[in-house]
């Protein structure tokens, strides 16, 4: 449940949220003067007690859970937050790969990725491909305007 509270963190919350944390607490078999009497672990008691967890269904649920939150929040730190907590929890990247296809699908949503479009799991950090600074577009930019407004006054002149 820390897991899921933490991840759930990165959005924003509403009127559902507090319905949302009832039915984890549901799921997981548990009340709500349980979750007040619950002590929150640190990140590292986190992912020491998640690290073995073999079960595929657990793991999918974890997952699932974690990354929903991380896709509705728009948010890159959310995002890469949830690639460091994958990475530490050493599971099969393969089932985290196929948990996050199906969260992508199952609330209708991709990842924002720092303009790189990468969709699944990677244990390394994303690297960009780009090497240009982006001066050259705002240059072709500023040309254009110009040439816009010095048409635009001509125009105006004409007349």
């Amino acid at each position: 449940m820390a897991a899921l509270m933490v991840f759930e963190g990165f959005k924003q919350l509403d009127d559902l949220s507090e319905i949302h944390g009832e039915m984890f607490l549901d799921v997981l078999g548990l009340t709500k003067s349980d979750m007040n009497s619950f002590a929150m672990p640190d990140y590292s008691q986190i992912v020491s007690h998640l690290k073995p967890i073999t079960d595929i269904e657990v793991m999918h649920f974890i997952i699932t859970n974690t990354y929903s939150p991380v896709l509705k929040s728009r948010r890159i730190d959310a995002l890469d937050a949830f690639r460091n907590f994958c990475s530490d929890l050493e599971w099969d990247k393969n089932i985290i790969n196929e948990s996050m296809k199906l969260t992508e699908d199952m609330i209708d949503l991709k990842p924002i990725d720092k303009g790189i479009k990468n969709e699944s799991f990677d244990m390394k950090p994303n690297i960009s491909t780009s090497t240009g600074s982006g001066c050259l577009s705002v240059v072709a930019i500023i040309i254009a305007y110009t040439a816009l407004f010095a048409f635009t006054i001509m125009c105006v002149i004409s007349l």
